[in-house]
């Protein structure tokens, strides 16, 4: 009783209309219940019943859901029914006319907002959004050149601070050592390096990200039309809230540091704290919304990064002979550039490049690319029409391993994409700029990193931050299974989600150097 009268206390405000607005919905959804006769695209999984049922059993068997329609209707559209309702599926060979439309008919933000529960967050704020992107591509991105050698100094003294002294086999939780690693060398960029190592940036920055996808993962547990009301309920959106607020006020008085700086006329930082503060005043934004940009800036950027460096890892500890190729390749182009990890040089550690990007294409991660939502009606040249109100996306994971696109898919070829870069191995696509085939490249084929004008803005700067992670990794450590293991760990699994398993340790041993 207690525990209920605590929440009649602390939700008061909020239940007094309950009854009204939950009756007024109820009706709404037995009246507008869904949206299945807008369209005549097939549906997959209709043998299930209603649009409960089947968000019901796409729960516990979304890839057979998207298996199926993608063996059935392989250059067609197909539907089925997701967490937030029916969502339209379309084939790769559509995507260089849909990327094009315009956004006021396919709506990036509108589907973020949906997949990423932004409204019941407090998330969203378009403006932010235009900034962060502004900053990447302005800033950050032009930067790579100049900063390239800071970064590979931070990485090289964060691998040897988070890493054991690893004299013998020493093992080490792969994610979870990965993840400060990528936190503190991104923060050596992002906020600078005297706090890119401070337990409350570390805090804020990793912390942050797992509150979010807490927070969603619950809200999606309640049905659509209820999460407006789920949000209040929910301990993990408040938490969010909490964490959000903490990491504000250890991000204001560093904001404040900064301004009082730049009025004094001292030496500014080269970082992208920075480069927000020199532009913030241009977009309008107050310095809450700045420090919000930061955390979305770490949200967007650092927990995919580890992913993705667990991801190669797991793949390489499997395979001593790969290890020992691309070992060879670093030490090479090293060599050829004074031992400094360049842009040109990382550029040209092609077989590593073609390593990462057959572990993205193995381990997809996440089943669909391109999400986006119709907000006007459009039909397009085969004559797919689609409705206002769906959510569209692609097949990605199909897609690439679909061996009509590459050959023997099921195969991990760490050659594969020089061998296609070089043009000595053929190629199902045809692409004319055999340079398609680089890690960061986009296109309707291989979408890890989005397609189109709306393309992940960071992944070149991802791209640098993996291979000097990895490149320096091979060449100051080896690493073995433990326990006489040789098979590659799996993934888990979550809905149509992949992820590395951050449980499992790699064994590191210094490489010995000829002194």
């Amino acid at each position: 009783m207690g525990a209920i009268a605590t929440i009649l206390e602390e939700r008061g405000p909020v239940l007094v209309s309950v009854a009204v607005i939950l009756t007024t919905v109820f009706i709404a959804t037995l009246l507008f219940g869904g949206n299945d006769n807008n369209s005549n695209i097939p549906l997959v999984g209709g043998e299930y019943g209603s649009a409960e049922k089947r968000r019901k059993a796409f729960i516990t068997n979304g890839y057979d859901f998207y298996k199926k329609g993608y063996d059935l209707f392989r250059t067609k559209a197909f539907r089925l029914t997701g967490l937030d309702g029916d969502r339209i599926i379309l084939p790769r060979t559509l995507m260089e006319e849909v990327r094009q439309l315009p956004d006021d008919i396919i709506d990036i933000n509108k589907a973020f907002d949906i997949i990423n529960e932004q409204k019941h967050l407090g998330m969203g704020d378009k403006r932010l959004t235009e900034f962060l992107i502004h900053i990447i591509r302005g800033d950050l991105t032009r930067s790579l050149v100049r900063i390239n050698t800071r970064l590979s100094a931070e990485t090289e003294r964060t691998i040897h601070e988070e890493l054991p002294p690893c004299e013998d086999w020493t093992p080490a939780v792969v994610y979870q050592t990965m993840l400060r690693m990528v936190a503190t060398i991104s923060g050596a960029i992002f906020i600078g390096p005297e706090l890119c190592r401070s337990d409350d940036y570390l805090k804020a920055s990793i912390g942050y990200t797992l509150d979010f996808i807490n927070a969603v993962s619950k809200l999606k547990q309640w049905r659509g039309q209820w999460r407006w009301l789920g949000r209040y309920f929910t301990p993990e959106v408040d938490k969010l809230f909490t964490e959000r607020k903490k990491a504000h006020a250890f991000l204001r008085p560093v904001i404040e540091q900064r301004r009082a700086a730049m009025a004094a006329g001292r030496e500014l930082p080269d970082d992208t704290l920075q480069w927000m503060l020199n532009k913030v005043d241009e977009f309008g934004l107050s310095d809450d919304k700045l420090a919000e940009t930061q955390l979305n800036l770490s949200m967007a950027a650092i927990h995919t990064t580890t992913l993705t460096v667990t991801m190669i890892l797991y793949d390489l500890v499997v395979r001593p002979d790969v290890i020992e190729e691309v070992r060879k390749e670093v030490r090479t182009v090293l060599a050829a550039n004074n031992g400094v990890m360049t842009s040109h040089a990382l550029f040209e550690m092609k077989l590593l490049d073609s390593v990462m990007k057959e572990s993205q294409r193995v381990n997809p991660g996440s089943m669909v690319r391109f999400q986006r939502y119709v907000a006007k009606p459009v039909t397009l040249s085969d004559g797919t029409h689609l409705p206002a109100g769906y959510m569209l996306e692609t097949p990605h994971a199909l897609t690439v391993q679909d061996p009509e696109v590459y050959r023997n898919p099921e195969e991990f070829n760490p050659r594969r994409f020089l061998d296609l870069r070089n043009g000595t191995s053929e190629d199902l696509l045809g692409y004319k700029n055999k340079e398609q085939h680089q890690f960061v490249t986009v296109t309707k084929d291989f979408m890890h990193f989005g397609y189109g004008r709306h393309s992940c803005p960071g992944r070149f700067f991802a791209a640098n931050e993996i291979k000097l992670i990895l490149a320096r990794i091979l060449l100051d450590y080896d690493m073995r299974m433990p326990d006489g293991l040789t098979e590659r760990y799996a993934n888990m699994k979550m809905g149509t989600d992949a992820f590395p398993d951050p449980t499992k340790e790699i064994l590191f041993k210094r490489v010995k150097t000829d002194t």
